[in-house]
């Protein structure tokens, strides 16, 4: 533990997001209203609008409509947990037996490969892009859960074979061709041989499966795709998206044009999403040290 730097780094890291989601928005120079500000006089007698550059009074900005951007980032801290970490067990949950089953079933195994191409032959942004995009689900009252889902499955043949591949390195070890000569029964086999060794490997790419999907959520922000929204309408013919999320991808939303006039706002949501996906992947790899070590010493 001592010389497992990026373990130290990763708990570290992941247990002070864990503490501003928990306890963050009852801090006292959060703004749990976050209420907006129309016109702020200044020093010089001035009036300015909206948005407010970094300041003794707002340490990262305001956005376009006054609110404080710390104050967002930290009310939306524990939404963008919720999602990440809701797509990652999704995908893990159904992953997994597939992977189980398709080690050892070869029909399954032509099933999980087939999935694995149909969904890895692009990019998954664009898959994403172009599902949650279709009206049933762009209007559905249960969006946020389908989005979810989606991106979710998305990606179950790309875990399924990472735990095929891992069962097949297993199978190949010494100890397993031991228990097969001595006669040990599927349950034992895997409860006793498979599992122990299995279950690390798990661990290690769910943790930085969490951080993969944080950068997703990110990009996907970027090109104002959202998990959150509801739809308004506005006169008689006409239906207005509105995205009133706190979730850190929604400060991407004008990111065209903040970027040049407002810079603070997307460079925070950026920092904020950057140092998440640091701190799992610090932590994955953390631990993959662990187990490995623990792993040499069992041998």
């Amino acid at each position: 533990m001592k010389k497992n730097k990026s373990l130290i780094i990763g708990i570290s890291l992941v247990s002070i997001i864990l503490f501003i989601a928990i306890a963050g928005p009852y801090l006292p120079f959060v703004d749990q209203e976050l209420k907006t500000e129309g016109v702020r006089k200044m020093d010089n007698g001035s009036l300015k609008v909206p948005a407010f550059s970094p300041s003794s009074m707002n340490l990262l900005g305001t956005d376009s409509e006054g609110r404080d951007i710390l104050s967002r980032l930290i009310m939306g801290t524990k939404e963008v947990l919720y999602s990440v970490i809701g797509i990652t067990l999704i995908r893990y949950l159904i992953a997994v037996p597939f992977g189980l089953f398709a080690s050892f079933y070869q029909s399954t195994s032509r099933l999980l490969d087939f999935y694995n191409k149909i969904f890895s032959f692009v990019p998954i942004i664009f898959m994403v892009v172009l599902i949650v995009n279709l009206p049933y689900i762009m209007y559905s009252p249960h969006r946020t859960i389908l989005v979810i889902v989606i991106i979710a499955l998305l990606e179950v043949g790309r875990v399924g074979q990472l735990m095929q591949n891992t069962i097949y390195t297993i199978s190949k070890k010494p100890f397993i061709e031991a228990a097969t000569s001595i006669g040990t029964n599927n349950r034992g086999m895997f409860t006793r041989h498979y599992f122990p060794f299995l279950l690390p490997d798990l661990i290690v790419n769910l943790v930085l499966d969490i951080g993969r999907n944080m950068f997703l959520l990110g990009q996907l922000g970027i090109i104002n795709v959202f998990l959150v929204h509801r739809i308004e309408i506005v006169g008689e013919l006409t239906a207005e998206v509105i995205n009133d999320s706190n979730a850190w991808p929604l400060l991407f939303k004008d990111v065209t044009f903040d970027i040049f006039s407002k810079p603070w706002i997307p460079i925070a949501a950026c920092v904020a999403i950057t140092l998440a996906i640091l701190a799992f992947n610090q932590l994955g790899k953390g631990l993959r040290q662990l187990f490995e070590r623990n792993e040499v010493r069992y041998f």
